[in-house]
């Protein structure tokens, strides 16, 4: 058996990797508009195209087993593709595999990169949450502040978070 099969499971994950790239950007513009629906809808496509993922590195891992096998290489080991170039001796499909294993870490990096800027932005969108928060109930610092002791009991017991008449 060649190594076109491993090349083809390598594509079709390729592919998978620049749709959710796509999703990923549609994420970001919905974290920056602060649309929670939009976000929502994103991720759910997210965690379905992540579980297609999931199935197509089995896929990969079965075509690596089997170009293996017909090596006459009986390992169970899981190689990287680095290491599979080495047994693959026709020129060509040493150029295909090389070029997709090229292809698939520079559309990684691009997928770090997004995730990265993702989690970041998200961060800072919970930051903001919990500054206007702080700012919506207020005079919580007061309490951080010296101040002699009479007055501290007069501050204490004059602000109540809570109105306790009913």
């Amino acid at each position: 058996m060649s190594v076109q099969g491993l090349i083809d499971a390598l594509e079709e994950m390729d592919q998978r990797y620049e749709a959710l790239l796509e999703v990923m950007q549609e994420k970001k513009q919905a974290i920056i508009s602060n649309e929670y629906d939009a976000l929502v809808r994103t991720m759910s496509k997210e965690s379905k195209m992540l579980k297609g993922i999931e199935e197509q590195e089995k896929q990969i891992l079965a075509s690596a087993q089997a170009f293996l096998q017909s090596k006459g290489i009986k390992s169970q080991l899981e190689l990287t593709i680095t290491e599979l170039l080495r047994l693959v001796f026709d020129p060509e499909e040493k150029r295909a595999l090389s070029e997709i294993q090229n292809k698939l870490s520079d559309r990684l990096s691009k997928l770090k990169h997004i995730n990265t800027l993702n989690q970041s932005l998200i961060d800072q969108s919970l930051s903001f949450i919990d500054f206007s928060l702080n700012l919506m109930v207020g005079g919580m610092d007061e309490e951080a502040t010296y101040a002699p002791p009479q007055q501290q009991e007069r501050r204490s017991s004059a602000r109540s978070n809570f109105d306790t008449r009913a």
